[in-house]
């Protein structure tokens, strides 16, 4: 049994978009050192790209309780079952807790946040002490993401290639 087609979108949408951020995030970090308006457009998208994965959350949390995902195949093991539910709750988690995280610390540093030039309402005054503990939440969370994703990919080789037939979890997704 397949995931509904918003299901499958939302994923899909997802998976490409906080990949390309977690890139972007790098890059942007690492690789920009001036104070260019470069930078600046930089770090503008990355936030407007952010604000868009906070939006998609909740999208995606309502189009799964309208659309409940397909149980697990019963062939699967039970401890790999719980594994799989334990890291879609993380991955959840992690898609709230970095962009919000971002959020707050360009406000504590006294940035910003818009949306694709729409300024979006400053949620807490300049703080550079508290922007340096968000800044480290979020930088922290992203590589949790990362990681989570990782094994989130190599959970669905395996299951495609090196299970039985049954657990081949890929196509609902498809």
């Amino acid at each position: 049994m397949k995931y509904h087609l918003t299901s499958r979108i939302f994923h899909w949408l997802m998976a490409i978009l906080i990949i390309a951020m977690i890139g972007f995030g790098i890059y942007i970090t690492d690789f920009i050192r001036d104070d260019s308006q470069h930078r600046d457009f930089a770090y503008e998208m990355h936030k407007s790209f952010g604000v868009l994965v906070i939006i998609l959350v909740f999208l995606r949390l309502i189009n799964r309780i309208i659309h409940r995902p397909p149980a697990l195949p019963i062939t699967m093991k039970k401890y790999e079952q719980y594994l799989a539910h334990l890291g879609h709750l993380g991955l959840y988690f992690l898609m709230f807790v970095t962009p919000i995280a971002g959020y707050l610390m360009s406000n504590a540093y006294g940035f910003e946040v818009k949306l694709f030039g729409i300024t979006l309402p400053t949620l807490i005054s300049t703080n550079f002490d508290l922007a340096k503990q968000f800044k480290e939440l979020h930088e922290i969370s992203a590589f949790a993401m990362l990681g989570l994703v990782i094994i989130h990919v190599i959970a669905v080789i395996k299951h495609r290639y090196f299970d039985q037939k049954e657990n081949d979890i890929l196509n609902r997704m498809l």
